[in-house]
């Protein structure tokens, strides 16, 4: 991960070496020159990062020459850290004062003695930087290829039942599947609890299409109740005992105890029709969901559970039914796109970026989450040089775990501003 955030980290160090302090510091202390001549050879580095960083996959040679410029970037930021913490302690002596000539004298030796240090470190850094930029060229690598301006941001965290029908493009046929087995649910299953598992990659649609199901009005009339919880990678029972709770209350629930919850849980349930979705569920503990499911056979025929999920083993050990989502039409992959690149009142008037746009959707494979991210991002590129920057990018050609959201998603790590791409070493402590 650490060659991904390489560009951030040199802009970082270049509005640092910008800022008012140091280059008055750089002034005072004889090293104007010397910290321009740095800032102009990370200067150099940087116009070509861009391009460095989207074509990491090509070959092991840029690989390498990324780690190696990554390590000495963060030498380089620990310098330029430091000759900027002496300039604010410097700034603070100043406003103090000295008061005797023996401290003056010291004060004096101390300077030039820093001076002479930071001088050859700052030298020592400039060689070790023109050195990697003398191999940059065997790269072919091209300045200013893309642009880190207006972005939309993406995030998975909880989900609800809540959709706006209008926004959803190519589900249609399998929302009324769906249904139609929901509705017929008593009659055809045995269970005390029917659970079908959708399945489908990331970024399918699974949550959107279970959304969908949940609010539709024959749903609603159908079951006394409809419960929605996100267990994501957690799958706890005594947490999602206490959501599903919460969910039917209304209000917190205070007991800590599994066994209480249980109890509490089944006489919520018992005699009632109902319909449960478990959102993003991960967990392939065969004991876990039999906990769980043991407390749900306490309703009146009929009672449905919603899995969505991304794992095959876990279809087969909590669905009655394995339902298998596909991926959307061309067509309805165009429509969700143009929807969010061009807005629902206003429709793109140059031809071009929708030969382009339709282009850029073959690429995203039918995906929903890949073709929203990217659409939301190309409202903010206007011009067709942006568009065509998007399409021809060598992201979408370097290598992933088969479902083609990775390099999709990529393109709008790239397009993030330096100041947000330096989160991610943040997260990834957390993820590792």
């Amino acid at each position: 991960m650490a060659d991904l955030l390489i560009s951030p980290l040199v802009s970082s160090i270049l509005k640092t070496l910008n800022s008012l302090v140091l280059k008055e510091f750089g002034i005072a202390w004889g090293l104007k020159t010397d910290l321009e001549n740095l800032g102009s050879t990370l200067s150099t580095i940087q116009a070509v990062l861009q391009d460095a960083e989207t074509k990491r996959g090509k070959g092991e040679a840029l690989k390498n020459w990324l780690r190696k410029l990554n390590d000495t970037a963060y030498d380089a930021n620990n310098l330029v850290d430091e000759f900027m913490n002496e300039a604010m302690r410097r700034r603070m002596d100043s406003k103090r004062g000295i008061k005797s000539q023996v401290r003056a004298t010291f004060a004096l030796l101390k300077r030039l003695i820093f001076r002479l240090k930071m001088g050859h470190m700052i030298n020592d850094m400039k060689d070790r930087l023109d050195a990697i930029i003398g191999e940059k060229n065997k790269f072919h690598l091209r300045e200013g290829v893309v642009e880190t301006e207006n972005v939309c941001g993406m995030e998975r965290g909880q989900t609800d039942s809540l959709v706006n029908e209008l926004e959803i493009y190519g589900r249609t046929d399998e929302k009324e599947m769906i249904i139609e087995m929901l509705l017929n649910n008593s009659s055809n299953h045995d269970d005390d609890v029917s659970v079908y598992a959708m399945c489908g990659m990331g970024g399918l649609g699974k949550t959107t299409l279970a959304q969908l199901v949940y609010n539709d009005g024959r749903v609603e009339s159908y079951f006394e109740l409809r419960i929605w919880v996100c267990v994501s990678v957690d799958f706890d029972v005594e947490r999602l005992t206490r959501a599903i709770l919460e969910s039917i209350e209304g209000r917190g629930c205070s007991i800590s105890n599994l066994d209480p919850l249980l109890r509490r849980l089944q006489e919520k349930l018992f005699g009632k029709r109902f319909l449960l979705v478990l959102d993003d569920v991960w967990n392939e503990y065969h004991e876990k969901w039999d906990r769980l499911k043991n407390a749900l056979k306490c309703g009146a025929k009929g009672c449905t559970v919603i899995v969505t999920r991304r794992i095959q083993k876990v279809a087969l050990i909590t669905a009655t039914l394995p339902i298998h989502m596909a991926c959307l039409s061309e067509d309805d992959s165009w429509s969700l796109f143009k929807q969010r690149a061009f807005g629902n009142k206003r429709r793109e008037k140059n031809l071009q970026l929708n030969l382009i746009g339709k282009e850029i959707v073959k690429k995203c494979k039918g995906l929903a989450l890949v073709i929203k991210a990217l659409g939301s991002l190309m409202q903010f590129k206007r011009s067709e040089s942006e568009w065509l920057s998007m399409k021809e990018s060598e992201i979408w050609d370097l290598p992933d775990d088969g479902s083609g959201i990775l390099p999709s998603l990529r393109l709008s790590y790239e397009a993030l501003p330096p100041h947000l791409r330096q989160c991610f070493p943040h997260c990834c402590i957390f993820l590792s």
